[in-house]
């Protein structure tokens, strides 16, 4: 299998349950070989309003309704981890964001009450924040 390169905005669509295909971007460097992936999802009346993400510029185009990032379903990869879940005919990577919209998703990352503490702690280390 050829080598992934992971870039900060990427998106992958993921084969993870329970419906196979999820939509992860990377939002973080958090080791010399390993990122934090988030997940898009429909926004749901139940969903966290920490980041809202609307179909337009700076999204890939395939984002065409109104999605959240359920922070909850974070997760850390390196790339051999990223590659044996990408939804096999996938293009890889499936697309990306702006720096705008990554930065977006980043700041929502920080206010979630939803994102696990570790995974805040190495957002936080990567922007520098103490």
């Amino acid at each position: 299998m050829a080598s992934i390169i992971i870039n900060l905005g990427d998106a992958f669509l993921l084969d993870t349950p329970p419906n196979s295909e999820h939509l992860y971007i990377a939002i973080a460097q958090t080791s010399e070989s390993s990122y934090l992936f988030v997940n898009v999802t429909s926004r749901r009346p139940n969903s966290e309003d920490a980041c809202i993400l609307l179909p337009g510029p700076g999204l890939p185009s395939f984002i065409v309704r109104e999605s959240a990032i359920a922070y909850q379903f974070a997760r850390e990869m390196n790339a051999t981890e990223l590659a044996g879940l990408i939804t096999a005919g996938s293009p890889i990577p499936k697309g990306s964001c702006s720096v705008a919209v990554l930065a977006q998703i980043q700041q929502g990352g920080l206010v979630s009450k939803r994102l696990k503490n570790r995974y805040k702690v190495a957002l936080k280390g990567f922007l520098g924040i103490s």
